[in-house]
């Protein structure tokens, strides 16, 4: 068990395995179910984060304020030792999934507007997967 940890963490150290001692120790089936919720909640977050920045102005005048204290938050600990434990237990996930999946929402209007995005809603086979999540050229040469 210890060298499966050893190894493990030396994955995520050299960035070989993004989702921390979590995903390394993930069985085929499981990192499957992993990476297709992990688009999921990406596509979900993103497209709040999205809205949040485009509509919360005008809705909600302090929402530069919200903003700003949830830019810090994810931002806190990202560096040194603090940075590599929370690599390594996979405490970044999250705030890694908020900057791409707001990155995929943005490419993905850039190319057509809500138009172009609308379709992500219609059907499960219409949702991004974590690589097209990641690349977001990948989604649009497929819808």
């Amino acid at each position: 068990l210890f060298s499966r940890l050893a190894a493990a963490v030396r994955a995520v150290r050299s960035g070989d395995e993004p989702d921390g001692i979590v995903g390394a120790f993930h069985s085929a089936e499981q990192k499957v179910v992993f990476d297709r919720l992990t688009a999921v909640m990406s596509l979900l977050e993103g497209h709040a984060d999205v809205v949040m920045d485009e509509v919360g102005p005008r809705a909600i005048p302090t929402v530069r304020f919200i903003r700003a204290a949830f830019q810090q938050r994810r931002a806190a600990g990202t560096s040194g030792w603090e940075g590599l434990l929370r690599r390594v237990l996979g405490m970044d996930l999250k705030a890694r999934q908020y900057a791409q999946g707001a990155a995929f929402v943005r490419a993905v209007l850039a190319d057509g507007g809500m138009a172009r995005l609308n379709p992500v809603w219609e059907a499960p086979e219409h949702l991004p997967t974590r690589a097209e999540i990641e690349d977001p050229s990948l989604w649009l040469a497929r819808r």
